[in-house]
């Protein structure tokens, strides 16, 4: 069990510290190559996202339909497989977490990928409330959607090595290496983030002169 704890804390902290380092150096790229559009999918995903987190604190209910529940998905409430991802269980503190990370990673995939920003997020987020019910069936948050999102952003690094600095690259190395980490510690943050990075190789492999050209045209 101590083995668990610390593996997931210092993967954690592989993450968060790569994901901080490969923004900073995604939005300097993105800088130079797109120019900036109302990011549709953004406000989308966070809109809706602080409807209705704002409103499981005016309707507690709210949080406890919405959240996980393993006996409810059974008895037929398929929804949930969904809804955990528009609320947060852990109050305000999850809240402004999880709300500055979206504020910040969101508006940054967009630039890269366009609209296909929606399937970053919803793809890796919904897969991932499958190992939410395995390892943590009682809680929920938007920080599962976040973490596709960040696989993105790694996968990008590593998809454009030659145009995005060796610096950009290590962090990503090490943001990935801890999200394997994160999984063999039974995170349920380590999953989606390698999601994300299998599903734009996935799209890559499908649409290899569409997908992932960071044009003016294709962002926002």
């Amino acid at each position: 069990m101590k083995l668990e704890i610390i593996g997931r804390l210092l993967g954690n902290i592989a993450v968060a510290a790569a994901t901080f380092g490969c923004a900073v150096h995604l939005y300097r790229f993105s800088a130079q190559k797109t120019k900036y559009s109302l990011p549709i999918a953004t406000i989308f995903i966070i809109g809706v996202t602080a409807l209705i987190t704002t409103l499981q604190f005016v309707f507690p209910e709210v949080l406890t339909k919405f959240r996980r529940d393993r006996v409810a998905l059974l008895a037929g409430e398929w929804f949930r497989m969904v809804t955990p991802l528009f609320v947060q269980a852990y109050g305000w503190s999850q809240c402004v977490i999880n709300g500055l990370a979206a504020v910040i990673l969101c508006p940054l995939a967009e630039r890269l990928y366009g609209k296909r920003l929606l399937a970053l997020y919803f793809v890796p987020g919904v897969l991932g409330e499958i190992f939410g019910y395995l390892w943590s069936p009682k809680m929920a948050g938007s920080s599962l959607g976040i973490a596709g999102v960040i696989g993105g952003l790694f996968a990008f690094t590593f998809l454009h090595n030659k145009e995005i600095s060796r610096s950009a690259r290590i962090f990503a190395i090490s943001g990935t290496a801890g999200a394997i980490a994160l999984c063999f510690s039974r995170d349920i943050h380590g999953p989606p983030v390698l999601i994300g990075i299998l599903l734009v190789s996935m799209m890559t492999i499908l649409w290899p002169n569409k997908v992932f050209k960071p044009t003016a045209n294709d962002c926002g």
